[in-house]
């Protein structure tokens, strides 16, 4: 079920104990659980703010000086390209540095879409980058068919963010296939008609807000009221009612739904133990949905991009310093060794070896 990103409302659906009278054990698993959905969405919320606001910094602070970086090394590719003429080299040193400015243009042109490098590495290359490209996409897509994910590429170095993503995204897909491929050669019966009651549980989850979504809209029709503040309270409560259905979201419906009979006057320790037994089904599996969700970041494609950049905005800040001032060593070494190899180019053999 998927559930949005959006701001978590403060208000969670809890019911109150009438006077000194206290909770059926049915009240407290409802509110134990609506609090818990609660927490679990505001975990995903804020974790999510987290990448995304990681993925801005990156954009901001890191990218100009990747960009500086992609210049020296095309300044570095120039630099021996001229060289190569040189009469220091032996054949053998030629066919390193033939090899090495293969390399770096491919990795240029594949990586960062230098397309302008495509000449350059072709004038090196036995195989041009067209047909490389191309035998490289379709053993991509055997390897789809053939279920087999390959991982390549080394990303010890400090990269842009959608290389480290492609990177954590074939992984991550890795992972999963061989997971799929473990548990449809493990399932049995009973796993089948687990699956299968779980796909109903889903259903019951859009049958549940479908009901209370129409519930709602009878109630909360705007043009049925004449008073005008309460018209202008009706007409925003039904744009974040709508908003919630669309999402399939049924802890957020049923705040709302809470939050009307508030309005309303209605005490909420009124509803009966059918309806509340519902909900709490209801609930438990949303928080069983939010669970997996929230798994599935701590593990799944953005585990180690937020590992890497996210976290606290301490953390964060801590996490882009380090980040920043690697990428600034590199790229005056960089520098350096462009100047050290155009001042000399007998350090280009040095290099070679």
């Amino acid at each position: 079920m998927p559930v949005s990103n959006k701001p978590v409302p403060n208000l969670t659906p809890q019911i109150a104990p009438p006077g000194n009278r206290k909770l059926s054990k049915l009240q407290q698993e409802f509110n134990a659980k609506t609090e818990q959905i609660g927490q679990l969405k505001q975990e995903i919320t804020t974790r999510q703010e987290s990448i995304n606001q990681a993925q801005k910094r990156i954009e901001k602070e890191l990218r100009p000086i990747i960009e500086q970086q992609l210049e020296k090394r095309v300044d570095l590719a120039h630099l021996l390209d001229e060289a190569f003429s040189l009469p220091i080299f032996s054949i053998r040193e030629k066919l390193k540095l033939s090899a090495l400015i293969e390399n770096i243009t491919f990795d240029l042109i594949s990586n960062y879409e230098r397309r302008d490098m495509i000449n350059l590495h072709d004038k090196y290359a036995e195989v041009p980058y067209a047909e490389r490209d191309l035998y490289i996409s379709e053993e991509s897509d055997e390897s789809i068919i053939n279920d087999v994910p390959t991982v390549e590429g080394n990303f010890d170095d400090l990269d842009d963010f959608e290389r480290i993503q492609a990177q954590l995204d074939r992984e991550e897909e890795q992972r999963e296939q061989e997971k799929q491929n473990r548990q449809k050669s493990r399932k049995t019966k009973a796993q089948l008609a687990k699956e299968a009651q779980a796909k109903a549980e889903l259903s019951n989850i859009s049958k549940a807000s479908r009901r209370v979504y129409t519930e709602l809209a009878k109630q909360l029709h705007p043009d049925k009221e004449r008073d005008e503040t309460k018209r202008a309270w009706k007409e925003e409560a039904m744009k974040r009612v709508t908003q919630a259905y669309h999402h399939d979201d049924f802890f957020e419906l049923l705040r709302l739904q809470m939050e009307f009979m508030q309005e309303q006057g209605q005490a909420l320790d009124q509803l009966a133990d059918e309806q509340l037994a519902y909900y709490v089904q209801i609930l438990t599996d949303q928080v069983n949905e939010l669970k997996a969700e929230l798994q599935d970041m701590l593990t799944g494609p953005n585990a180690g991009f937020y590992s890497r950049f996210g976290g606290t905005p301490k953390q964060m800040n801590q996490k882009f310093k380090a980040a920043k001032e690697d990428l600034l060593k590199e790229l005056e070494q960089l520098k350096l060794n462009l100047k050290t190899l155009q001042d000399n180019p007998q350090m280009i053999r040095v290099l070679l070896k």
